[in-house]
């Protein structure tokens, strides 16, 4: 697989990963920015997710489905590897902008 086609599968696994609602919350996981990292070499992705609180009750659940995004576009030969850091903090200032307009967020301050 050369870069181009790399580049071309981590559109497709970015767009698999924002139809991923986040059960609590019902938005897209890419839109809340809970992806941390999405890291693509030969035969495996990796991606690395943040929760939205320390207790998050609900991240197997989104480990599982954002897995489940990653495999369907993904040759079934390849790894799929999906983890949650604990150690960082989610805050509002990683949603979109849209995202944060709709809920009633303000704008990060500069």
């Amino acid at each position: 697989m050369n870069e181009s086609d790399m580049d071309a599968l981590r559109l497709r696994i970015l767009a698999a990963l924002d139809k991923v609602l986040d059960p609590e919350i019902g938005e897209s996981i890419v839109a809340l920015g809970l992806l941390e990292s999405l890291t693509l070499s030969p035969g495996l992705a990796e991606l690395l997710l943040i929760p939205t609180s320390a207790t998050c009750p609900m991240a197997d659940q989104l480990m599982d489905e954002a897995g489940c995004a990653i495999e369907a576009e993904c040759s079934p030969d390849w790894r799929i590897e999906v983890d949650m850091d604990w150690g960082l903090i989610w805050s509002p200032e990683r949603m979109t902008p849209a995202l944060r307009q709709r809920l009633g967020w303000p704008e990060p301050q500069a």
